[in-house]
Parts: structure tokens; sequence; C-alpha cells
């Protein structure tokens, strides 16, 4: 998996050349009259983004800035509408000057899709039998695939079958987005002035990508689905991370270990799901940085890392020579987070993101001190904090904010120095 002799890519910000960031997550649920829906363009506005810098009081410095982020469910969606409301975006920032970071996800959202998901109701749209090697099963074969699944981001909801994301047809759809979406993020960065290249952010890539995480089933889900299609106040309610990796339900992960040729028979381990969410998370960074987007420009968003930290997956699966390693970060600081440090340490790595980020504090100086326990973490590019429409009604942390920008005058209170260069060229290419 993360492999130590995978080089570091180039450090923009131990050279000066970028700043770290604060990006602030727009909610694509929010109910606001600024909120943003991937689904209508008209909604990415450059006001939208100007009310987040005059709420916070700053735009940053050269060493601290902050920025917007916005999520993509590139499965979600048509491709035309998805690419009008990115050029949307882009545009929105360029004009407020405020610095954007994108995510491109297949995983979590693909309602859109049921041509990949649907293979077992001959009435509705998409179905095709052949489907069950798109989405994962709870024992070893395709007559083991799940219809239904679980998330609970706050309350739990039900979602689609959970994709297997080993699966060539369902990969195939991603880089058919990415044929779409990543030349207009290249065109715009292109047409930035270098003293304005800082508006770009990055792309990040998948959305705390695990299995039995963000789409856990139940024992006898389909069943469930089935005597009670609309009725979820009897769904079971147990997902529980002290009880390790399958959170105490039904395993998932044996079509994506299956499909990537790991095993077919035997017992599914954690390490087995490790070696698909690492394989996926790599693809997706070669198939971005292929097409023209630099290695320091691409972060990934690993999910499935809780405490108790050796019940369940270690932080190896999201670093990868392709791009800069994230995770979430909600219970612990990164520097009390298990195997992070060794993790990074082994794999020849010091760069890492915290691609979801929410350390609430009592006051401004409990946020001022997380945030900061956050940004001095090895070399830490940059923090999303998750969501903007919760964080902008706190006067701490947004003193906070304010108070991290202030005292962020020299490259040196949080960069060591680096004999890296500048270099313009996709080193990592294959």
């Amino acid at each position: 998996m993360s492999r130590g002799d995978a080089r570091e890519p180039y450090d923009p910000v131990a050279t000066g050349e970028r700043p770290q960031y604060i990006f602030f997550n727009k909610s694509p649920t929010a109910r606001s009259p600024m909120a943003w829906r991937q689904s209508r363009p008209e909604s990415f506005s450059a006001a939208s983004c100007r009310e987040i810098v005059e709420t916070l009081g700053t735009r940053g410095n050269a060493r601290l800035r902050a920025g917007v982020h916005f999520p993509f469910s590139i499965l979600d969606g048509d491709a035309e509408t998805l690419a009008a409301s990115l050029r949307r975006l882009l545009e929105a920032a360029r004009e407020a000057d405020l610095p954007v970071l994108v995510t491109l996800d297949g995983q979590n959202w693909w309602g859109y899709r049921s041509d990949l998901w649907n293979w077992w109701d001959p009435n509705a749209p998409g179905y095709d039998p052949d489907n069950r090697l798109n989405v994962e099963w709870t024992d070893w074969g395709p007559e083991h695939a799940v219809k239904i699944c679980w998330r609970d981001w706050g309350r739990q909801i039900r979602v689609r079958p959970a994709p297997n994301i080993a699966s060539p047809r369902f990969l195939a759809e991603h880089w058919k987005q990415y044929d779409v979406l990543i030349p207009i993020l290249l065109e715009w960065y292109g047409r930035l002035p270098d003293d304005r290249k800082y508006l770009f952010g990055g792309v990040k890539l998948g959305w705390e990508t695990s299995i039995n995480v963000n789409a856990y089933y139940y024992a006898d889900g389909d069943r469930l689905l089935a005597q009670n299609p609309n009725d979820v106040s009897r769904d079971p309610r147990d997902h529980d991370p002290a009880k390790g990796w399958t959170f105490g339900n039904v395993p998932l992960g044996y079509a994506a270990v299956s499909t990537s040729g790991l095993k077919q028979r035997g017992e599914l381990t954690k390490e087995d799901l490790e070696k698909v969410v690492y394989e996926y998370l790599r693809r997706c960074s070669y198939e971005v940085n292929r097409r023209g987007v630099p290695a320091h420009l691409i972060f990934t968003h690993q999910g499935g890392t809780y405490a108790p930290w050796d019940k369940h997956l270690s932080f190896k699966a999201a670093i990868n020579e392709f791009s800069i390693p994230g995770w979430s970060f909600y219970s612990h600081d990164p520097p009390d987070c298990g195997s992070l440090r060794s993790d990074l340490a082994t794999a020849g790595r010091r760069q890492w993101a915290a691609s979801e980020w929410w350390r609430g504090a009592a006051d401004e100086a409990g946020w001022f001190e997380r945030f900061e326990r956050t940004l001095t973490f090895e070399r830490c590019r940059l923090i999303t904090v998750y969501n903007w429409e919760t964080f902008r009604t706190l006067p701490e942390a947004l003193a906070a904010v304010r108070r991290l920008v202030a005292t962020s005058t020299s490259a040196s209170q949080r960069r060591p120095s680096s004999t890296q260069r500048p270099n313009g060229r996709n080193e990592h290419s294959q």
C-alpha cells in the first residue's frame, strides 16, 4: 500500500509559492438563500463568496488564506449541468478573490445512476441484472448483492446500495466525468495571472472514501426494505465504531476485494479493505494527475479512521504518489490520532490535509488551539471546515480565525525550510 519509495510531491507552502488554507465547506443540503446546489448552476454567485469574507472579517494573507470548498457528486447529475455549475463556482471565486477547493466524489451519492445500481427491479429505470457487479456484497459472490444501505451524517438515512469501488463500469463513469470537469478546472487555472494562482486550492478526491462507513448494511436489510419501503421508523440504529471496522454490522467489501483479485474466499479483513480503498484513491489520483493537475494540487480524502485505532483502517490508504493524503478529524486533533504520524513517516511523507474538520471548542482560545494543533502538525497544507453554515454563527470561532491570520506573519512559524524547487511539470505522470 503506502510505498516508502513514493516521492513527496513538491511543497509549494515551504517555498512560499502558496499559503496554507482554511477552506469552509458550503453544505450542498443547506437551507439558505445563499445555498449552493450542483443541480442549479445559477446558485453559485460571487455574492455568496463575499459573504464568507465579510462574515469572517478577513481574507487572510500570503501565509494563511481563507477559502471556500464545495463537493461535487459526479455520479449524481448530468455532465452538462455539473460542468455549468463548476464554471459558475470558479468564476464566482475569481470575482470575489476567494480561493476555492473542489471535491469530485463518485462514491457517496449516485442515485442518478440507476443504470449502474438497479439490479433487482425490472419495473424501475436502469434495470440490469449485471448491476450486481457494481454494488457491494455481504459474502463472496454477486448472489449476495445488496439493494439498500444506511448512512449517518448527523441522523440516519437510507441510501442506495454501496458501490463496488473496484467495478470497471463504476470506475469508467468517473473517468468520463473527469474528461468533462478537469479541463474546466485547468482552463480556469491557466487564465489566472501568476499573482492570483493561489485562488486554485486544488482538487479533492473522495469524500471519506471507505467501506462500511457511509454506506453500511444491517442484517436482512433487503428484507427490511421490502417490508417497509417507505417507513424508516423500524430501521435498526446500531452503527458503533467501538465495535471495530464492521461497526457491529454485516461487513461489506466482498465485491471490491473479489473484483480486485485479492481473494475470492476465506475471511474478509480490514487489511483487505485498506488495500481496495488505497487502490481506488490511487487510481482516482492518477487519472486526475495524468489529465494535467499537478500531484501537489491533488488531495485525497480517506474515511474509516476511528478510535479505537487498532480496530479500524489505518491512515495508509490515503497515501499515494499522485497526491497529498487527507483524512477527517472530529474526535481528536491530528497529533493524537493513532498511527497517523508513523504512517506518514513510513511512506516518507510529511505533507497532508485535514480534508474534513470540525474540532469545536467552548471559546476563542479553544478554537485557536485546535486550529493551531492541526496547522502545525507535520506539513499541513489545508483544513476544510464542515460546515460554513454552522461556523458562521459562532463568534468565538470567527475570532479564532482572525487571530490565526494575525499571528501568521512568517513562514517559519508554521513551516520548516525546504530545499525543494518549484516545478511546473507533473513529476509523477506515468
